[in-house]
């Protein structure tokens, strides 16, 4: 193990996770990358940041603590760039070079970003991956890039924006009435930082294995295609291509609205039906009267509401009422009755009350840091995730440009690293293995979030047993569902996307014998994930106390909405609320207009790759020390680490982060722009980001050099960030009468930053998805053959394989019961006579 003196404002305290302890990772990310070295090290690893000698550009970008331009209090390098040590290095120097290639000999793994706006490592260097692995042919190499190494978009420029675009989740994001809306921070980045460091911790496991040190390949337009949740994977069932809707969803029947206007700000609420919510319209009702509001659209019988029956003039009739309550209470006061009669309704919370939560205070989220060579006290978002083992927190600032020169790179040795076995030769193995090959994975709870995570290991081999029930079925299998519906429970299609590659079990776990083979298949298990709320699996004596005592060297992860301690935990909440009580939802939309949250639930996309890495990791632990732990995971904590810009921005300089629709304070134009009809479709649009003057040059030539584009007040950044009112008039005056389509084509030639915005049928088409085999078809005994996706990650050794479809409610419970458990067959009739398998 290393021990480096690092200087104060550090922290390596015992109550800290330290899964990931003794690894060195070598952080040579631009801006998309820079989350996964922060995560990586908040679970123990030393993780060293690479910069140049003029520093990474984001330390330029503001705003800056004090308010003066200074690259050591950029707030979005401070904020995304906690616990890493920091040197400098001029890759362009035979001496930088050579000491970065010590540097490399001395490391586990190295975490790059690839693509043609990547400028920080080695690859924009001209240092390619034979001159690593010959300074170290045990290094484990993870490239993040907006498309993929390979494929037809391998060299197109791809931002925030466009790879928004082409991911299918900008598009339904937004008013009908305006361009498709992005959030005012890169949700892309977020998602792709949490990859990179879960195929990062996924490949030193492999390493761990079998000593293949592998190169792994992540696309940012890949992560963006879970958030969609299935919507557009269902399109060749359901005909819908995505729908701007504002803040609402599409039912059946109808349009929904989710987000509402009330006393003080926004809350989120829906006409979600089925057995998990119905009872808490019931009790939204029942307050309303208690308040001594009614309204005849109210007076229904709830418990038998069904959003997929309802007619749209039936929903706007009841929503009206709703839309005249919610405009006499405060967000507080209609979240303090969603807490006590669980309903499922949330304020759509800004940095200021993330920051005052009394949720957040009681599990001690929030952490001061103490930065001396700064001279600051600044206040972070801190564990992304509670653990037996200590939490995974911040354990010291970002560094200053070049703070651990002498710690870091006084200690190289130049003498060649000695090590214990070198890599197998790839031709030696015959057939690519699967990663988790031998992994047993036990899988309780429901909805997407949960089932997305163990997703990650059974699409490389591990096996994974779902438990279900009829008494109480997962409501994801009732989304659409209707009475006398012929495929019953196994009909759902979003149930079918996300759960395959599982076998599945059926138990009644209100009768003591079906805890008893719960309890079997705990010691059958390597790993149990679950997400039902607080305190179920304690009522069924499946908690990780007692569950540790019977195996201790069990991995077992809880993620739900709130986790599992504090006054709000019990709060019985979903994506949607998930994502406007850590502040996606106050951060998506246009200045002027209500937020609206980006499509999807995006606490549902973002909480499975925590939960993946989380579990790699504390497999590698358990691996080293025998000794399994228990993870509890918030996704409203997660969320918010993954917006740490936001609340630092409010912490540090006071500050409320706004929505701005689709600009930048970095780009202009940088938005979304109306182009010409194609055949009867007239929502047709293009995603352009100009990042610099070249950039502009180039885009005037694109145009054709229009007499007002020779206007001097556009030919700087700051000209066009002052008229950018007008800029964007002009721009769309020679969008709207051209294809979509021809007009990327040509800018993308020109080597700008455009792409299409991609309806969800599109998306289903896209040429390098389709090269990188995103979608993948299956065949299903009850829907028949429908598409299923993978994650973002590419091997060059492992392979990922969707080759089983979800199960049918129950659908292996005799298999695993016998040939997984070993029961009789006397045993089997036996339980299954007594109606435990229900």
């Amino acid at each position: 193990m290393r021990s480096l003196q690092v200087g104060k404002g550090w922290s390596v305290e015992h109550n800290a996770n330290r899964n990931l302890e003794g690894f060195r990772i070598l952080d040579c990310t631009d801006e998309p990358g820079h989350l996964a070295g922060k995560l990586l090290a908040e679970l123990g690893a030393e993780v060293i940041k690479i910069e140049p000698p003029a520093g990474d550009p984001v330390r330029r970008r503001g705003p800056f603590v004090g308010g003066a331009e200074d690259p050591e209090r950029s707030v979005p390098w401070l904020a995304m760039n906690t616990s890493k040590l920091g040197v400098t290095l001029d890759l362009n120097a035979p001496r930088g070079r050579a000491t970065f290639l010590d540097l490399v000999a001395t490391a586990d793994a190295l975490l790059e970003c690839a693509g043609p706006d990547a400028v920080v490592g080695p690859l924009a260097h001209g240092i390619d991956e034979t001159t690593l692995r010959t300074a170290n042919p045990q290094l484990v190499l993870c490239r993040l890039s907006p498309f993929g190494l390979g494929g037809p978009y391998a060299q197109r420029r791809g931002s925030d924006l466009t790879v928004l675009a082409l991911g299918g989740n900008l598009y339904p994001t937004g008013n009908p009435d305006r361009a498709p809306v992005r959030c005012v921070l890169p949700v892309s980045h977020f998602h792709g930082g949490i990859e990179l460091a879960t195929a990062a911790a996924f490949a030193l496991w492999g390493r761990q294995q079998t000593d293949v040190a592998e190169t792994v390949d992540v696309s940012l337009q890949e992560c963006l295609t879970v958030p969609n949740m299935t919507t557009p994977m269902q399109f060749p069932f359901t005909g819908f291509k995505g729908k701007r809707v504002g803040g609402g969803f599409r039912g059946a029947k109808a349009f929904f609205r989710e987000l509402w206007p009330c006393k003080d700000g926004w809350i989120s609420f829906a006409l979600r039906g089925g057995p998990a919510r119905n009872p808490g319209i019931q009790a939204l009702v029942d307050y309303m009267r208690e308040c001594g509001f009614s309204a005849p659209a109210l007076e229904r019988d709830w418990r038998q509401y069904n959003h997929n029956t309802i007619t749209q003039e039936e929903v706007d009739q009841i929503e009206a009422a709703l839309a005249a309550f919610f405009r006499t209470q405060t967000m507080e006061q209609l979240f303090r009755v969603a807490c006590e009669r669980n309903l499922l309704l949330a304020p759509a919370y800004s940095a200021r009350e993330i920051a005052r939560s009394g949720q957040l205070a009681a599990r001690e989220f929030f952490v001061d840091i103490d930065d001396p060579g700064r001279g600051l006290v600044l206040r972070y978002p801190g564990a992304f995730a509670q653990t037996s083992l200590g939490p995974a927190r911040v354990r010291g600032p970002a560094p200053r440009l070049g703070e651990h020169n002498d710690a870091v790179l006084g200690t190289l040795s130049r003498s060649p690293r000695t090590r214990a076995s070198r890599v197998e030769a790839r031709a030696a193995w015959p057939s690519p293995p699967a990663l988790f090959r031998g992994l047993k994975i036990l899988e309780f709870g429901g909805g997407a979030a949960g089932p997305l995570a163990t997703r990650y290991f059974a699409d490389h081999g591990a096996t994974v047993v779902r438990v279900e029930s009829r008494v109480r079925p997962d409501f994801i299998r009732l989304l659409r569902y209707t009475p006398g519906d012929p495929a019953g429970l196994d009909g759902s299609h979003m149930f079918a996307m996300v759960n395959v590659n599982k076998l599945g079990i059926a138990l009644d776990l209100s009768q003591a014998p079906a805890r008893e083979v719960a309890l079997r298949l705990v010691d059958w298990c390597d790993v149990l994930a679950e997400n039902f709320a607080p305190g179920t699996m304690a009522k069924w004596g499946l908690d990780y106390s007692r569950l540790a005592a019977r195996k201790p060297e069990l991995v077992m992860v809880s993620t739900c909405l709130n986790g599992q301690t504090g006054p709000e935990r019990n709060y019985p909440g979903f994506g949607g609320q998930g994502s406007a009580l850590a502040g996606f939802n106050y951060l998506t939309g246009w200045p002027d207009r209500e937020p609206l949250g980006p499509y999807g639930t995006i606490t549902d996309s973002l909480s499975p790759r925590f939960v993946a890495l989380l579990v790699a990791s504390a497999l590698i632990h358990r691996e080293r020390t025998g000794r399994g732990q228990y993870i509890d995971l918030s996704q409203v904590e997660a969320g918010i680490v993954c917006l740490s810009e936001n609340i630092l921005t409010y912490t540090a300089t006071g500050t409320v982060l706004e929505r701005c629709g689709n600009r930048s304070r970095f780009a202009a134009p940088h938005g979304v722009f109306r182009c010409a009809p194609e055949g009867d479709d007239d929502d047709r649009w293009l995603a352009l980001a100009i990042h610099s003057d070249s950039d502009w040059q180039r885009l005037c030539d694109a145009m054709g050099n229009p007499e007002w584009s020779r206007d001097p007040r556009f030919s700087t950044l700051a000209g066009r960030l002052r008229y950018v009112d007008e800029l964007e008039r002009r721009i769309e005056e020679w969008t709207r009468t051209r294809s979509a389509r021809a007009l990327a084509d040509t800018l993308v030639r020109a080597g700008l930053d455009a792409a299409v915005v991609w309806n969800f049928a599109e998306l289903l088409e896209d040429p390098q998805l389709a090269y990188r085999n995103h979608y993948r078809s299956v065949d299903h005994p009850v829907i028949g053959r429908h598409l299923c996706e993978t994650n973002a990650i590419r091997f060059a050794h492992y392979r990922e394989a969707l080759d089983r479809p979800a199960p049918r409610l129950g659908e292996h419970t005799e298999y695993v019961c016998r040939e997984l458990l070993g029961m009789t067959d006397a045993e089997f009739r036996a339980l299954a006579a007594a109606g435990v398998f229900a």
